[in-house]
């Protein structure tokens, strides 16, 4: 079962364009000023965001806070932290065609910082290691992405084979869907999809899921389409800059779950895993350059 995230921010930025345009501008207002929000009344946010209290109260709800005052708390939860931060001045995520390359490099390096952080923070550890042990005991792993998260998938799949993991990376509609359907009740399937709405992804893990393979998603949308065929949600909780939304700003976020995964089943399997390591330990010896 899927909890709501720690990271208050990182739940209200993934989950904005999804929110209706009311609740939107709630959530605009929160973003823009945490710190403030924490100490205000609700009447004082329905006046700020230009909207009323029961459009407050129903943003929490779309959030799945308990309420006004969960959000409050948690805010001054995060702001608290977020006053030490070593980025004094608020760069914020926008590059504009007029700034220096020590700026964008400053938001860009900011914007992952803080997706690495958060994803960190809301990681659900008792899904994670669910998922970790049926990795390290499956007959066979499919890992289902396309486009931008075929990466990660492939770096995945690098990762496990090298400990003796049999791991696939299907990053092709038709291959994945083929593979899906031929898994049984001992395998276990990924798959990664930033929006959790990429349709061939999706439509493997429902085949994955049907066949009796236990089923992960990795995902920035916990309710999505995506995550509702998963045994086990993994999230990401991502930060953007301007020309580098969703999934592209996605990747080192996917790469820090993938990785955790990686090393928790191998921690499970240390003496396979350290055996497969070091038989394979003088293969990039002798592709480097003398």
């Amino acid at each position: 079962m899927y909890e709501t995230p720690s990271n208050v921010l990182s739940l209200i930025d993934a989950e904005l364009p999804r929110l209706p345009d009311a609740l939107r501008s709630v959530g605009k207002t929160v973003l823009n000023d945490p710190l403030a929000t924490a100490t205000m009344s609700m009447n004082a946010l329905a006046l700020r965001s230009h909207t009323t209290p029961e459009t407050v109260a129903r943003f929490c709800r779309a959030l799945g806070l308990a309420g006004f005052q969960d959000l409050r708390l948690r805010l001054a939860r995060e702001t608290r932290y977020a006053v030490t931060d070593r980025w004094h001045e608020d760069l914020g995520f926008d590059v504009t065609p007029d700034d220096s390359l020590a700026h964008i490099a400053a938001i860009v390096a900011r914007a992952d910082v803080l997706s690495l952080q958060a994803t960190a923070d809301q990681l659900d550890l008792t899904a994670l290691d669910a998922a970790a042990h049926a990795l390290a005991v499956a007959g066979r792993i499919d890992l289902y992405a396309l486009g931008g998260s075929a990466y990660a998938a492939h770096e995945m799949e690098h990762r496990m084979h090298r400990i003796g993991r049999p791991i696939w990376a299907r990053t092709e509609a038709h291959h994945a869907q083929t593979s899906a359907a031929l898994l049984t009740p001992v395998d276990a399937a990924v798959a990664l999809s930033h929006s959790g709405t990429t349709g061939q992804t999706i439509a493997a893990l429902c085949l994955a899921s049907s066949a009796g393979a236990t089923t992960i998603a990795i995902t920035d949308n916990p309710h999505s389409p995506l995550a509702g065929y998963a045994d086990h949600i993994l999230t990401t909780a991502v930060h953007g800059t301007t020309y580098r939304h969703g999934g592209p700003a996605a990747r080192h976020a996917q790469l820090l779950i993938l990785d955790t995964l990686y090393v928790r089943v191998a921690q499970l399997t240390h003496e396979h895993a350290s055996a497969c390591l070091e038989r394979t330990r003088h293969i990039p010896e002798h592709h480097r350059a003398t």
